[in-house]
């Protein structure tokens, strides 16, 4: 990932090409770094409490462990632990869980 000096500098257009002022490109760049950011952002707590509240609800009604109904979620979403999911997958996470059926998982 690029610092914000370093994205600025590679995307600077040559002086004839030149549509935008150093403050659109600044702003450009801000709202990327956002987005960026953003993206990258963790569950937080109460999403966190949730996701594990699903796993273990998961895990009592379909009588496997834990940890079981963790590994395919973390396994899915490419992630080493629940923690490390991103927030912005949260949604997708639940109803992951909520369709869960542990039964059919193939090893």
């Amino acid at each position: 990932m690029y610092s914000r000096k370093q994205f600025e500098a590679k995307i600077m257009m040559p002086a004839e090409a030149d549509f935008m002022d150093k403050a659109d490109l600044g702003n450009l760049t801000a709202q990327l770094f956002a987005m960026c950011e953003a993206h990258e952002k963790p569950l937080n707590e109460i999403e966190r409490k949730a996701v594990l509240g699903m796993i273990s609800y998961i895990a009592y009604t379909q009588n496997v462990g834990e940890a079981f109904v963790g590994d395919i979620l973390t396994s899915h979403y490419g992630v080493s632990t629940v923690e490390a999911l991103p927030s912005r997958l949260y949604q997708d996470a639940i109803e992951y869980l909520v369709d869960l059926k542990t039964n059919k998982v193939v090893n």
